[in-house]
């Protein structure tokens, strides 16, 4: 057995339907047949995927347990990375790592991403979090006024 289907075994339905919807498609070819394969064996339709997330029972989590915010699952990763996204930011956090930047010290941060369904919790450098067309707007208005 692969280690994608014992994990995808390790999912109850609701998480398992939330894999299908938001993380198959992140797999290379040969590795979502082998998991197609194991939904139609567990009979699991897009009809029956779109209605257990729909459905999905889940509560928000228990103090001191991180779930995340989408599918509501507590099988998350977090792995720290280099912090790269520090120009231009504002706070004392943000100017310690800016200037430790210019001086060859790298910093860390928390990267949180949900092995369910690939949500980014914590997304440090912004490489997956999509911002809206207004925090944009305000951003540059931010930078026209402060720079």
């Amino acid at each position: 057995m692969s280690r994608v289907i014992a994990f995808l075994n390790e999912l109850d339905d609701y998480e398992l339907a939330y894999f299908a919807k938001f993380k198959l498609h992140t797999y290379m070819q040969d590795t979502q047949l082998e998991i197609k394969r194991h939904l139609i064996k567990k009979n699991f339709t897009k009809e029956k995927v779109d209605k257990l997330i729909a459905t999905n029972p889940k509560k928000e989590p228990k103090k001191g347990k991180r779930r995340c915010p989408r599918c509501l699952s507590d099988k998350v990763r977090t792995e720290k990375v280099e912090w790269t996204n520090t120009v231009n930011k504002v706070g004392y956090e943000d100017e310690i790592a800016s200037m430790d930047g210019l001086s060859g010290k790298i910093t860390y941060k928390n990267q949180v991403i949900c092995n369910v369904c690939e949500y980014w919790i914590e997304d440090p450098n912004f490489e997956k979090t999509k911002k809206s067309i207004w925090y944009n707007i305000g951003d540059a208005l931010f930078h026209i006024f402060t720079n």
